[in-house]
């Protein structure tokens, strides 16, 4: 295992190289076909995709080998982690990627004894990368760049924009759902205060494995907020298979409510 928690410096030559991939790629200019996720569901998958997932496992096997690298696009299915590995997705939002949007993300956390004990996360359209454990976050980049929201906004994926406005109904002060698309994205926003909060609602047939959420609930935690899933599980210091909802807060900011648990008659 890494003798240390800061994996930025350590894979900072293979993330320049995935960060430089992705700053070049244009839609269209590569294949982007559908694969079938391990949710049951389809979803975009790219070279681009395949080619950073390859450079950093390499890189992984390299300095730490021995250690296992639960990557996105080899897994099959579900099933429980290693209790030391690293969790790996290459992109986190191909497909706002294929459509030139900056919201995607490269996340990876390493896990030791079943618990998240170290993550970095790269914005390569934002140029800005986190490297954090769970009680130390630093940050490289001009965060400036990042879009800023109000007091009163809750960040939710496009899809469920219009389906999260009933469960923020109601509220004193009203929130605003508001879309921003990638999970680790909206999480990343959150830590470093950009957002105050940002949700996912438990909806049919839609879950979350650990390469989804693992990375970027550690960056939250690091910078004093809290990721919980729609069991309460803190996602910074347990990895659950598969999750349906989460919620992100960020550091000193705690919500009258748990926006997991209010209604939604569309879900």
């Amino acid at each position: 295992m890494p003798e240390h928690c800061w994996l930025a410096q350590p894979l900072a030559g293979c993330l320049d190289r995935c960060r430089e991939l992705a700053t070049t790629f244009r839609p269209g200019s590569g294949p982007a076909r559908s694969k079938r996720n391990i949710h049951g569901g389809t979803e975009p998958v790219t070279d681009l995709d395949l080619h950073i997932q390859e450079l950093i496992c390499d890189a992984l096997t390299a300095l730490w080998p021995g250690v296992p690298v639960i990557a996105e696009e080899k897994r099959s299915g579900l099933a429980p982690l290693p209790a030391d590995c690293f969790v790996l997705d290459p992109i986190d939002g191909t497909l706002p990627l294929i459509r030139g949007s900056p919201h995607y993300a490269i996340a990876l956390c390493l896990v030791t004894a079943s618990h998240p004990a170290a993550a970095v996360i790269d914005l390569p359209a934002y140029r800005i990368r986190l490297s954090g454990t769970p009680t130390t976050l630093h940050t490289s980049g001009n965060l400036d760049a990042l879009p800023t929201f109000t007091p009163d906004t809750v960040l939710t994926s496009p899809r469920q924009e219009r389906l999260a406005r009933p469960a923020l109904t109601g509220l004193t002060p009203p929130l605003t759902a508001r879309a921003v698309p990638t999970a680790t994205v909206k999480m990343v926003l959150v830590a470093l205060g950009r957002a105050r909060t940002a949700l996912y609602l438990p909806a049919s047939g839609s879950h979350a494995a650990p390469w989804d959420y693992a990375a970027a609930a550690l960056t939250v935690a690091a910078s004093g907020g809290r990721v919980v899933d729609d069991g309460g599980r803190d996602l910074a210091r347990t990895l659950p298979t598969t999750i349906r909802g989460w919620q992100a807060d960020a550091a000193h900011h705690h919500p009258a409510v748990n926006l997991l648990t209010r209604p939604s008659r569309s879900l």
